[in-house]
């Protein structure tokens, strides 16, 4: 390995006659000589850097650039040239803001900003700047120099801890229970796990349908990859785009900067789509040609990103019916359904009943760092008799507020006495309609009355222990989302 060394300043010990002319010419030729040294001896060091070194003059135009910007970029040295800098290796949304920096580097400020940058190959590479103003031998600022890192890993890494926060955040758990209804979903997992078939799992709120989706994933030759997680009920309607594909820096009031869409986290792994009947209409097209294209574009870029993502959906609605009344398209509809799961509401599988009111009883006593109560067959008993029309989540919720109010070790559940527990769920012995549902129809019908009927009961109150979303026992979102669909926003305090 070659070692460049900077040219000594050599002095001859006698000094030419100033008045010959051979001595004069060997002279200029020594000082050219010693000149090409010391530049030969900067460029080695300029292309030794680890950074990109890039020299701009005042119009951001490329003077020089040393082998490390070629990496970067994927250009030539000749095709950068000449080139303005910007334009070349910007997105067009960001040149207003490049040539307002030039503008204040030009009155002598240093400037440090990270950047998605345009490779040759279209790419995108994320890297950070550190630009000086260049000033010529009388102090003028004459340009730019520019050093760039590649942060690339270092972005994809932010990018990656900010998902996991929120998936951190959410409460996985083992898939808990031994019925012949829960023994054919497990038996259904396992067949369509090794395969990349999207999925779409069926069943009331409070089922456990994200669980059967970690555990299809886990199961599946993308387990190495994320499993990112989109909650379609929750995402307000004008940002759904944004959420699913990304936006760039300026796309709309308040993107103040570029956000990765779920799809791209997503992308060599699996993207679970919750509640996936609330997708609005007008988006949907744009979800189907993901499906079956694999493409999508950022909003507020023209560039068409590719991605590899299997599809899992879930939805506590009647698909086959949305479709019917023109709120679901059709071709998504057969898209998404290649391999439906149907789960089994928790009153049909009263079995599995003991073996979860243990696991949420072990469980809620750790997290609240209690002795856990002992679970007594007249509990047992009082649990089998009831309803859950919140289904598991229901008996997850019930199990911790008795661990709360448990007194002495004795757990008590409260649900065969009004008011047992905070803003007790319904029954088939409240106020609610009792007749069984004869058609869709009725079943909505009933739906609807015990919407109204935990809303009176909470005063409207929808969020919180006490709020209709808990009594009823499903996600505060999937309730709030039914109440503006039924047209009862005005009972909503």
């Amino acid at each position: 390995m070659s070692i460049a060394t900077a040219p000594r300043n050599e002095t001859p010990a006698t000094a030419p006659d100033s008045g010959d002319p051979a001595a004069l010419l060997a002279r200029t030729h020594d000082l050219s000589r010693r000149l090409q040294e010391r530049e030969d001896f900067y460029r080695s060091v300029l292309e030794s850097l680890g950074e990109g070194v890039l020299i701009t003059d005042r119009d951001n135009r490329i003077l020089y650039a040393n082998s490390r910007v070629e990496c970067l970029t994927g250009y030539s040295r000749a095709e950068l040239l000449g080139s303005l800098s910007h334009e070349l290796l910007t997105p067009k949304t960001e040149w207003p803001a490049m040539r307002r920096r030039l503008k204040e580097r030009l009155t002598g400020k240093v400037d440090e900003y990270e950047l998605e940058h345009v490779r040759k190959d279209g790419e995108r590479h994320w890297v950070s700047v550190r630009a000086l103003p260049y000033r010529n031998a009388r102090g003028d600022i004459v340009g730019t120099i520019g050093l760039l890192a590649c942060i690339k890993e270092r972005k994809n890494l932010e990018f990656e801890n900010e998902y996991l926060q929120e998936e951190l955040r959410a409460n996985y758990r083992a898939i808990v229970g031994d019925s012949p209804a829960l023994k054919k979903v497990l038996a259904q997992i396992e067949m369509v796990a090794p395969t990349n078939a999207n999925v779409l799992i069926l069943g009331e709120s409070g089922t456990g349908k994200e669980l059967v989706a970690r555990a299809i994933h886990d199961r599946s030759p993308r387990k190495a990859a994320a499993l990112v997680r989109v909650n379609c009920a929750s995402v307000p309607r004008e940002l759904f785009e944004s959420e699913f594909f990304g936006h760039v820096r300026g796309a709309f009031t308040g993107a103040v900067k570029d956000r990765v869409g779920r799809f791209e986290l997503a992308n060599g792994g699996t993207l679970f789509l919750d509640e996936i009947g609330e997708v609005p209409l007008e988006l949907q097209s744009k979800l189907l040609r993901v499906l079956q294209e694999g493409q999508f574009e950022k909003v507020g870029e023209d560039r068409t990103r590719t991605v590899d993502v299997r599809i899992i959906a879930a939805t506590n609605r009647d698909l086959a019916t949305e479709v019917k009344a023109g709120r679901f398209r059709e071709d998504l509809y057969y898209r998404l359904s290649v391999f439906p799961i149907e789960l089994p509401p928790l009153r049909n599988r009263v079995e599995d009943i003991p073996v979860l009111a243990q696991h949420f009883l072990q469980e809620s006593a750790r997290k609240l760092g209690a002795t856990a109560p002992r679970l007594t067959s007249a509990n047992v008993k009082e649990l089998q008799s009831y309803d859950w029309p919140g289904n598991v989540r229901e008996v997850q919720n019930v199990i911790e507020r008795a661990v709360i109010r448990s007194r002495n070790g004795r757990l008590e559940l409260g649900l065969g006495r009004p008011g047992g527990v905070t803003s007790r769920p319904l029954r088939k012995s409240d106020s609610a309609p009792t007749a069984a549902p004869a058609s869709l129809h009725d079943l909505k019908h009933h739906e609807r009355a015990f919407i109204l009927e935990a809303l009176a009961r909470t005063r409207g109150k929808i969020y919180g222990p006490d709020g209709a979303a808990a009594l009823l026992g499903v996600k505060p979102t999937t309730l709030s989302s039914k109440v503006h669909r039924m047209g009862l926003k005005k009972l909503v305090g």
